[in-house]
């Protein structure tokens, strides 16, 4: 028998049956849902709706993720070390969903502060308070796909279905607030209006992405035998997971893949109101296509992930998405029917994105346990953040300090207003020509990475041997 045919054998096993697979995956839905649109939309409210200065609303985006790097080390050592009746990872879950669905409601109000300093006291604070309950939440939960998951490909599976909810609840986000802003604030909207209409739109959407958190509370249960394996010190892990190579490569890649798609997100909004001049409509028409797409296109990657290794269908996909990226950056106003055609191309490989990248990691954390016998996923997954999080940081503040630095314009009041040609080249450089090169990095480092199916299956077969092993020596 082949290692493929292993694999295939050991996912027979326990197969996950389709019902745990959707409960699972429709935790991903609350977060996705508020993460898409705080990522495509809570620049642009601080900018035009709040009146916070680009700079400074850069800064406090900055801050709140800085913030947010760290607490995730902290959580995620804490979620490894639970021990409870209910598991390590949904305790977090049951506990966290409900004070996030309020946090978020909070960045959306705008208090009765009149001046710049404030304002970014205040809007700092509620990104820090909404990232610590999302970490608390968010981090337990992708924890849990390696424990439910213990194959190679019933990985990609299982990571499919989060991505198929993940990407569907993220078109809500990405359509939704500003179809309720449009709805509540009216054709000609006051500044109040305005204001009302997203504390609303937040209120709505913060209830809506608490209850899916809870399906996977009920229906998903833990393996209680990772409740018993050794955990290091904080420090041993570190050390740990920099001696992993597999997790290092995974680990670029995932970067090089998912900070080019936060500055995306940043700068969609501007590119296509203040560059193409679409209205609201229009931009929830070419979000729609473009999330719809993904979600469409997901069974695709995941077939040509089963039909190559991950690492050639990673390649295969960012290539084409970089490729659209560029000739979105080049695309001149007044061409609807492209736009339309561009949105739906990167939707496909934004598909790719979400659902290859993050099948890589789990793999990585085999290749620990059978060096070290431990099992440290939220430690591993908290390092990932820890690193996408501070750069992303960085990233969000220099997107909010260049937009200022080249002049882009508010408009806090309703009417049109007529960005400079420098504050144009600067939201179609981080739209298209930056996250593009950042992509072809990725591409590159991904053929170095160590772990095709063949190997993983080895891996695996070698670490239940060790399990068994360590059983008999218990006495068990």
């Amino acid at each position: 028998m082949n290692d493929r045919q292993s694999s295939i054998r050991l996912s027979a096993v326990n197969p996950l049956p389709f019902w745990r697979k959707l409960a699972y995956g429709a935790g991903d839905s609350g977060f996705s849902l508020t993460s898409t649109a705080l990522a495509l939309l809570y620049l642009y409210f601080l900018l035009n709706v709040v009146g916070l200065d680009p700079a400074a609303a850069g800064i406090s985006i900055g801050i709140g993720r800085v913030w947010d790097a760290f607490n995730d080390i902290f959580i995620g050592t804490l979620s490894d070390r639970t021990r409870s009746r209910w598991g390590r990872r949904r305790p977090y879950l049951l506990f966290g969903a409900i004070p996030l669905g309020i946090a978020f409601v909070l960045m959306w109000l705008v208090p009765p502060l009149d001046q710049q300093t404030p304002l970014l006291i205040y809007y700092t604070a509620m990104y820090i308070l909404f990232d610590t309950l999302f970490t608390l939440t968010n981090v337990p939960y992708i924890a849990l796909t390696p424990e439910i998951a213990p194959t190679y490909d019933e990985r990609t599976s299982l990571h499919s279905y989060r991505m198929a909810f993940s990407i569907g609840f993220g078109l809500i986000g990405a359509v939704a607030p500003l179809a309720i802003v449009d709805a509540l604030a009216g054709s000609n909207p006051t500044v109040a209006d305005l204001r009302s209409a997203y504390t609303a739109m937040a209120i709505l959407l913060g209830l809506f992405g608490i209850f899916p958190i809870y399906i996977t509370v009920f229906a998903v249960r833990e393996n209680p035998e990772y409740q018993l394996l050794p955990r290091p010190p904080l420090r041993q892990s570190f050390r740990i997971a920099a001696g992993n190579k597999a997790f290092l490569v995974a680990v670029g890649i995932y970067l090089l893949t998912w900070i080019p798609i936060d500055l995306v997100q940043f700068v969609l909004v501007f590119l296509l109101r203040d560059y193409f001049g679409l209205s609201n409509d229009d931009v929830n028409v070419v979000f729609g296509l473009l999330f719809g797409t993904a979600v469409v296109a997901l069974p695709l990657w995941v077939w040509v992930s089963h039909r190559w290794n991950k690492n050639r269908a990673y390649q295969v996909g960012i290539a084409f998405l970089a490729g659209v990226l560029v000739v979105l950056s080049f695309t001149a106003p007044g061409q609807p029917a492209l736009i339309v055609i561009l949105a739906i191309l990167a939707g496909i490989g934004i598909s790719a994105a979400h659902a290859i990248p993050l099948a890589m990691l789990p793999d990585t954390i085999e290749w620990d346990e059978l060096r070290s016998s431990n099992r440290q996923e939220a430690a591993y997954y908290s390092v990932v953040t820890l690193i996408q999080k501070l750069i992303g940081a960085a990233t969000i503040a220099l997107t909010g300090s260049l937009l200022a630095a080249t002049g882009y314009v508010q408009a806090i009041e309703a009417g049109s207003v007529v960005q400079p040609a420098s504050a144009i080249g600067a939201i179609r450089f981080l739209a298209g020509l930056l996250p593009a090169a950042i992509f072809v990095a990725g591409i590159v480092l991904c053929a170095f990475y160590p772990l095709t199916r063949e190997r993983h299956a080895r891996l695996v077969k070698a670490i239940e041997k060790k399990r068994i092993l360590r059983k008999r020596f218990a006495g068990e």
